[in-house]
């Protein structure tokens, strides 16, 4: 059985995801807002043991603190591909636009559509959902996603940066995520939960 806990970080109102095992205590890290010494507490006060920290996109804010998570728990970072070369590029990862200069180590590994993550005994699904980045994923597991910048309540990743395309976004999203079952719970990069049948039957963006 796999549990899920969100708790919003960093200057840019990022959902900070971790993702565990109930039995193994096995634990995935999805993405690094900042905030990191309140990660680090709410992993301590459950037991956890982190495996990975993954990137649902090299967006800056989500990867802002990857170096402290990453050096912190020793654990290998994961990232699709086309989204790797985010990790180093302050220019490709948008920070630079903001007058900052984010860099992140590069990652350990890549993960791509198909893929499985496991994290103790269970495993997430790997969904690659380009639109909002070319490497975006998403990742399921029987009763919820892990949604990134790709779905939110009420609405969908911003398509008008460099790297974006709306129509990709909403084939990803009719294709991939709104043909889960209606109750899986969606878990997105910012702002509060959702479902999948409830942004099939009112998302404005995206209908089914």
């Amino acid at each position: 059985m796999l549990n899920v806990e969100s708790q919003v970080a960093g200057p840019f109102a990022v959902n900070s995801l971790i993702v565990w095992c109930e039995r193994t205590r096995q634990a995935a890290i999805f993405d690094a807002p900042g905030e990191t010494e309140t990660l680090i507490e709410r992993i301590a006060a459950r037991g956890l043991h982190p495996v990975c920290l993954v990137n649902t996109h090299g967006h800056c804010d989500h990867i802002l603190a990857n170096r402290e998570v990453k050096e912190h728990f020793g654990i290998p970072l994961l990232i699709h591909p086309l989204d790797r070369p985010m990790l180093t590029d302050p220019a490709r990862n948008l920070s630079l636009y903001l007058g900052e200069s984010v860099l992140s180590p590069d990652a350990d590994g890549t993960l791509a559509d198909g893929d499985t993550l496991t994290v103790g005994e269970g495993e997430l699904v790997v969904k690659h959902v380009p639109g909002h980045s070319p490497g975006s994923l998403v990742f399921y597991h029987p009763g919820f996603i892990i949604s990134g910048d790709t779905l939110f309540a009420g609405g969908i990743g911003r398509t008008d940066f460099p790297d974006s395309c709306e129509r990709d976004l909403l084939e990803a999203i009719r294709v991939k995520l709104y043909t889960l079952p209606g109750e899986t719970v969606v878990y997105p990069g910012h702002g509060p939960t959702t479902t999948i049948r409830e942004e099939r039957q009112s998302n404005p963006f995206v209908r089914a």
